[in-house]
């Protein structure tokens, strides 16, 4: 059973709550880069590392550290610090693009991830493409989230996934093998409780 340790009634009691416009998608949009893999950053935009395969979601680009999200990082740790009701410290975070046929598999998180938050940046489907994650009960429940929208979530206690994306393109225009611009873009902001069994996670720059 999951332990009750925040202050918010229906975060405690179902493991996960979406919050509307919980940040501008505006100030975190991005067009979709060319390359794939993963870039790890370690000062500017000039400073990264490529790994040329993504090891979660193979054939995704998955960018951590990228520079232009590091005030978000903080801003909405602030932000989940008046939901929750507890001070929080600042792990690490990324964000991912998904594309046709990608799915992010059934897990759980590591101690850095004890509190997470997906934040919806973009995407050019006419559907929600919904996370999915199991509650305390262990019901499986789906968050559609419009850009700008975040999901907090346990992500250490709670299996959470992404069913296959589905391309935007009628068959008949994927039977003709054209290039299929379907994209869905988010950000992973991870966070532990500061008085928390996790806090020597802060700052935690492991993948």
């Amino acid at each position: 059973m999951t332990e009750s340790w925040t202050r918010n009634e229906a975060f405690d009691k179902h493991g996960f709550l979406v919050v509307r416009d919980l940040w501008n998608p505006e100030e975190l949009y991005n067009e979709v880069p060319a390359i794939r893999g993963q870039l790890n950053y370690f000062g500017d935009l000039s400073q990264f590392v490529h790994i040329e395969e993504e090891g979660q979601v193979s054939g995704s680009l998955a960018r951590y550290w990228y520079p232009k999200y590091r005030d978000a990082h903080t801003g909405i740790r602030f932000k989940l610090e008046k939901i929750i009701g507890r001070k929080l410290y600042n792990t690490y975070y990324y964000d991912r693009f998904y594309f046709p046929g990608q799915e992010l598999e059934r897990h759980r998180d590591r101690p850095a991830c004890e509190i997470s938050v997906s934040v919806h940046v973009s995407s050019n489907l006419d559907y929600y493409w919904p996370f999915k994650i199991e509650s305390v009960d262990g019901v499986e429940n789906e968050a559609e989230l419009d850009p700008g929208d975040g999901l907090i979530y346990k992500g250490c206690e709670h299996t959470h996934w992404r069913e296959p994306l589905q391309s935007r393109h009628n068959k008949i225009f994927r039977r003709l093998k054209r290039n299929d611009d379907t994209y869905y873009h988010q950000i992973f902001f991870h966070y532990v409780l500061a008085d928390g069994m996790y806090a020597h996670c802060a700052w935690d720059r492991a993948r």
